[in-house]
């Protein structure tokens, strides 16, 4: 472990910037300096992707990697709007932008939701809880949308 020191800083206690190597001498090559844990179990445990399977009633994806794929978000919008789907069309538009503004995913739908659910433990107003339970239940309503459309290909 090396420690890299700031200009009239001490190079170690509190103020230090640390750098960490995590290569290990017991695997050849460049895998020795990748994480121990490859990406698609750190996607498989998201708590908010966990909350959602474990529900019985959502639909779930016959490929699970499609999960975290990316369309494009106006390509999305469009093909809702042309099936009168006006309320997830605009739930589309919003809902994930802070993440990826181009594009959506299933994901990050469920995240926004999970989000929408800890913003209602926040809510100062009767008013304020409502508009978000409706805005959550149209972005769970989307997901599932957006899930069953994968399952055939549509997404």
């Amino acid at each position: 472990m090396n420690s890299v020191t700031l200009v009239d800083r001490p190079r170690s206690g509190e103020g230090a910037l640390m750098e960490l190597s995590f290569w290990s001498p017991a695997r050849p090559g460049m895998q020795g300096m990748m994480s121990a844990q490859p990406m698609r179990n750190r996607v498989l445990r998201d708590p908010v992707r966990v909350r959602w399977e474990s529900q019985p009633w959502r639909r779930q994806l016959r490929n699970p990697e499609e999960f975290e794929t990316p369309v494009s978000r106006s390509a999305l919008v469009k093909a809702l709007l042309d099936e009168q789907l006006e309320v997830d069309a605009e739930v589309a538009r919003f809902a994930g932008a802070a993440e990826d503004a181009d594009c959506i995913s299933i994901a990050q739908v469920v995240r926004f939701a999970d989000l929408l659910m800890r913003r209602m433990t926040l809510a100062e107003s009767d008013d304020q809880m409502l508009q978000l339970a409706h805005l959550r239940r149209n972005a769970e309503d989307l997901a599932e949308r957006m899930t069953e459309w994968a399952n055939i290909g549509r997404l």
